[in-house]
């Protein structure tokens, strides 16, 4: 409730951490020709897994059988449910009613029921990020957000196949002779290399201004959430990081136009004009950049989080979060990026120092979110992208492809479900 973000670890053992290595690994070699043995040399078939253009190390990987044990998680999600239950309203209660009580924090007038169904509300100095406007739920019913992967590479490798592709492709454009001896031909800057993985900004995954409007969302995530298959205990190894504590000022910071004691370039207050002036940011889908200059006090705020392999690593989704500029693995620690110590548990994913994680959120049992899984759930059993939930993807309508029943047709990834994962993706109902 403080800091908005919680990490558990151990929530994988061992095994299913080379369970999970090894499954990644053969996804990436199947699906994508990558070889984690030989990054070098394969790894520019990330580029295709990517809709994020590298952003983050954000991979397209949804349905493997390996991570869709780990999405639905059944010791995952109840740490979700106890999470709802601590941190979001679930009994209907009003916005109003929370700022009444939390005003009234000194007296004794007040009888306001706080989140938990209790009159304590007096109690409490303020509840009232606690709020949502979706309305009364059981935190012990949901269900899954079917999400990707990250898989970002160290940033000297992903400079270097960029670098490779471009001379590539330099060499590959055809040299026009002049005409005549005399005409001269300008010369064409050469391309610059980029890099096929970058970091991911720092950003929401709401849109703040429409934060508490309900008009066409098309699912509510107040909890997100990843589980982390290697170890990330340094800074600038392509990490995540957040703002702690944020969520408590999301909704003042809004109110006010998102004006955050900002500062000038030299580190002095901004003049009074502009210090009062909005600077809402675009919002595509549900994501929301930061600015660098206009959001600059808050960025500075941004710390890394420490995650070791195996741990689960929760954040309130009004919490403005990133991973690191570069990665760049520590030499010490022989580019293993796991904290298990026996060798067998990296065989899998190799010794290149890339971070992996599982994104791996729940959603409340809420209307919004019963419409949206059954949505989710129509291309689950087509295995095919996504089509809805705000994924950064490009969807149509008719994109050419003849898709069949793949689950329908064998059954097999229904066999593996158990009983609590056939109602997370909603081939169930919650009774």
């Amino acid at each position: 409730l403080r800091d908005g973000i919680l990490v558990v670890d151990n929530l994988l053992s061992r095994e299913e951490i080379i369970e999970a290595h090894q499954g990644l690994a053969q996804t990436l070699k199947d699906d994508y020709g990558v070889d984690v043995h030989d990054l070098e040399g394969t790894g520019h078939g990330l580029i295709e897994a990517s809709s994020t253009n590298g952003a983050g190390g954000v991979l397209d990987i949804f349905y493997p059988d390996w991570k869709m044990k780990i999405t639905t998680n059944e010791t995952l999600f109840r740490m979700t449910c106890q999470l709802w239950k601590e941190a979001y309203c679930h009994t209907g209660e009003s916005l109003e009613d929370l700022t009444n009580a939390s005003s009234e924090v000194d007296g004794s007038k007040t009888t306001v029921e706080n989140c938990d169904g209790d009159d304590s509300a007096n109690k409490r100095k303020d509840d009232s990020f606690k709020w949502h406007p979706f309305g009364a739920f059981d935190h012990d019913k949901g269900y899954t957000f079917i999400d990707r992967i990250g898989y970002r590479i160290p940033t000297k490798i992903a400079e270097s196949i960029g670098k490779q592709l471009t001379m590539t492709k330099d060499m590959s454009q055809p040299t026009q002779a002049p005409s005549n001896a005399k005409k001269i031909t300008p010369k064409k800057k050469k391309p610059k290399s980029r890099a096929i993985q970058r970091s991911l900004t720092p950003h929401f995954d709401c849109c703040p201004e429409k934060y508490h409007d309900t008009t066409n969302k098309n699912k509510w995530r107040p909890i997100q959430c990843f589980v982390s298959l290697t170890d990330n205990l340094q800074p600038n190894t392509g990490g995540f990081e957040a703002v702690p504590g944020f969520h408590r000022e999301f909704r003042s910071w809004v109110d006010d136009g998102r004006r955050f004691g900002r500062l000038s370039g030299d580190d002095e207050p901004l003049p009074e004009s502009k210090s009062q002036t909005p600077h809402p940011q675009r919002c595509v889908g549900e994501y929301t950049h930061l600015s660098p200059s206009e959001d600059r006090a808050l960025m500075q705020r941004v710390q890394h989080i420490p995650v070791m392999a195996g741990s689960v690593v929760f954040w309130d989704n009004r919490i403005p979060h990133a991973n690191s500029y570069r990665n760049d693995p520590p030499v010490d620690s022989n580019d293993d990026g796991t904290n298990c110590d026996a060798a067998s548990v990296m065989d899998a994913l190799g010794t290149s120092g890339s971070r992996a994680v599982v994104y791996c959120s729940f959603l409340p049992d809420v209307d919004v979110n019963r419409r949206f899984v059954q949505r989710q759930l129509e291309d689950w059993k087509l295995q095919r992208a996504p089509r809805v939930g705000d994924r950064w993807i490009r969807q149509d309508d008719d994109d050419g492809k003849d898709y069949n029943d793949v689950v329908g047709t064998d059954g097999t990834s229904r066999a593996r479900l158990n009983e609590v994962g056939k109602r997370l993706i909603g081939l169930v109902e919650w009774t």
